[in-house]
């Protein structure tokens, strides 16, 4: 035995790591709904920019070609035939990913504030606040 330990042992505390559960519900629901809602809000988007004259690239407007020798896939062709009767399914791809980032930014926001007022103290069990000390301007 050394000098400077004893004999008797310290039980730590357990200490409780994790997310709490109803974040990860909320995560989860987020997780769902964001994708269907930006792909509802960029094909309003796009129609509305279709009807006003948006400088949209004509690439992006129409109906999507698929090459025929990914037709001779097997499994693959009632996939096809949905994404191909889909009108104007690259320019909503574009923006919803662009309405995704987004929704997503403003939320991103919206959770840090709320984790600002309601999570735990910044501070530990073993710190100390800053010390607010008023600095008087030097003056020579």
């Amino acid at each position: 035995m050394g000098k400077y330990t004893s004999m008797t042992k310290k039980q730590e505390t357990p200490r409780i790591v994790g997310v709490n559960p109803i974040m990860k519900g909320l995560g989860c629901f987020i997780f769902l709904l964001v994708p269907p809602l930006s792909y509802g809000i960029a094909a309003l988007l796009v129609q509305i920019g279709v009807q006003q004259g948006w400088p949209l690239p004509p690439a992006w407007l129409g109906y999507i070609d698929i090459h025929p020798v990914i037709w001779r896939v097997e499994g693959l062709a009632p996939i096809l035939g949905l994404i191909e009767n889909q009108v104007n399914l690259m320019a909503n791809l574009v923006f919803a990913f662009g309405v995704m980032i987004i929704i997503g930014g403003v939320m991103a926001i919206f959770f840090g504030y709320l984790y600002k007022f309601f999570g735990p103290s910044p501070y530990g069990p073993t710190d100390v606040p800053p010390v607010r000390v008023k600095v008087k301007r030097y003056k020579r």
